[in-house]
């Protein structure tokens, strides 16, 4: 019986703790780019890297990314659109994570924006 109550309370807290957080999380508004909002810039970018098994099977082309340019330059919120295969995939979405964004600005405050990313693999 303690040990079903420790389980219980602890869902409970975990509950309690991440409603305020949600509720956080939903006033916040996400831009589109266009009408008076700016888009972001990439300041800093790292190259993804490529799979072994992709470049033995000489896998190329390109990852479409959805993601979140929040007001701190960062990414969030990154998912997969259109993919080459899952190593590519993650590895794209990994580089992706460590860019950092001059972010977009609507009336001179930077602010969260939805945004597209191509990120390519080209064997050389």
């Amino acid at each position: 019986m303690t040990g079903r109550r420790s389980v219980l309370g602890s869902v409970f807290i975990a509950i309690m703790v991440s409603l305020p957080l949600a509720g956080l999380q939903s006033d916040r508004k996400v831009y589109k780019i266009g009408d008076g909002v700016t888009a972001p810039v990439v300041v800093v970018k790292q190259e993804p890297d490529y799979t072994e098994e992709a470049k033995d099977a000489h896998v190329q082309g390109t990852v479409l990314l959805s993601m979140i340019i929040e007001a701190d330059g960062h990414a969030s919120d990154i998912r997969v659109e259109r993919g080459l295969n899952s190593g590519l995939d993650a590895n794209a979405v990994d580089a992706v994570r460590h860019w950092t964004f001059r972010p977009a600005k609507k009336d001179g405050e930077a602010v969260a924006v939805s945004v597209r990313i191509e990120v390519n693999f080209r064997l050389q």
